[in-house]
């Protein structure tokens, strides 16, 4: 079995790369060539934590895929200076079953989410420059950046953060490694001045006032994953034409959209479909320049499937990583 630790997929994996594979995983979704179940949830009360499990199965270019992901979240380990999520992915062998490869899920996972709004923000963002507001300072702002200037032309970056000093770092990085102009802001500022937003928290309650939102501005939500939790309020997603990564992920779990539900500020009808079939171009991901989009993603097993696969494939190739019998 071939380890891949998080400096072998840095390697490996290239966020362009990701953002295809990512795009084609949706696509095989639509086809019907691809499975990725409801996640298992297991809840660990004592310690605010939840224990997930992912699998998903696919064909791809004529070869299949297997695998799972097992990722913790655990919210107080930032109190412990570790991470918040904790992830392992097993790539197996789909004729027999056997392991191929157990690698870092962590960076599976940052790397796919940032991807999975990339892709969103290609078929759901307005054309033009993007003025672009990340909320979060983490892993997930930073892999968020990184993926938004793949597919949108950014004119500028503001980064909104309760923590200040990883708020900076990550204003400075910005300016350096991608050569943008950054600034850490309010909320508000960030809102009334942003066409692209990305909320990357850990926050279980909205970020800021919806009436705010200018007019044509496209939203990647990716924090908050429960029904009782959200990082955006009604009022944002009663504006907006919302695009969910699956049924069986964010329309299930998404506070965003079942917390309005239950207020009675939306009805069944207000989500317009899924990412697959906006990427497929059966849904309309934009309607209109001057409307609000929203992508509210709770992560979909088959985002950590192709992605795995791309880096074992790209792995074997380079020989990257240690081989292992168990």
């Amino acid at each position: 079995m071939l380890i891949l630790s998080e400096s072998d997929l840095r390697a490996v994996l290239t966020m362009r790369d990701v953002i295809d594979a990512v795009e084609e995983g949706f696509r095989a979704l639509a086809r019907g060539d691809a499975t990725a179940p409801e996640r298992l949830r297991l809840d660990v009360p004592t310690h605010n934590g939840v224990l997930l499990e992912m699998p998903a199965f696919a064909g791809l270019d004529g070869v299949e895929a297997l695998g799972t992901k097992i990722v913790s979240v655990f919210q107080q380990n930032a109190k412990r200076g570790l991470e918040i999520v904790q992830a392992v992915y097993l790539l197996l062998d789909s004729e027999t079953g056997v392991p191929l490869s157990l690698m870092n899920g962590r960076f599976i996972t940052a790397i796919r989410t940032a991807a999975t709004s990339a892709v969103a923000t290609k078929f759901m963002a307005g054309s033009g420059s993007k003025r672009l507001a990340v909320f979060g300072a983490g892993v997930q702002a930073r892999f968020h950046i990184e993926a938004m200037t793949e597919v949108a032309e950014l004119e500028q970056v503001m980064i909104v953060s309760r923590t200040a000093d990883k708020a900076v770092a990550l204003a400075e990085r910005v300016r350096s490694v991608h050569e943008l102009p950054c600034q850490v802001v309010s909320s508000e500022k960030a809102v009334a001045t942003a066409n692209l937003i990305c909320t990357c928290t850990s926050s279980s309650t909205p970020l800021f006032d919806g009436k705010l939102l200018n007019a044509g501005t496209h939203i990647n939500s990716v924090g908050a994953f429960t029904p009782s939790t959200r990082e955006l309020d009604t009022e944002v997603v009663r504006r907006a034409r919302v695009i969910i990564d699956a049924e069986s992920a964010a329309g299930r779990e998404a506070g965003e959209i079942l917390i309005p539900l239950s207020e009675g500020a939306i009805d069944t009808g207000h989500v317009k479909g899924t990412l697959a079939e906006v990427v497929s171009g059966t849904v309309s991901g934009r309607e209109s320049p001057a409307g609000v989009t929203l992508f509210k993603s709770c992560g979909l097993a088959i985002e950590d499937l192709v992605t795995a696969r791309l880096a074992y494939a790209k792995a074997r190739v380079g020989g990257i990583g240690a081989r292992v019998e168990l």
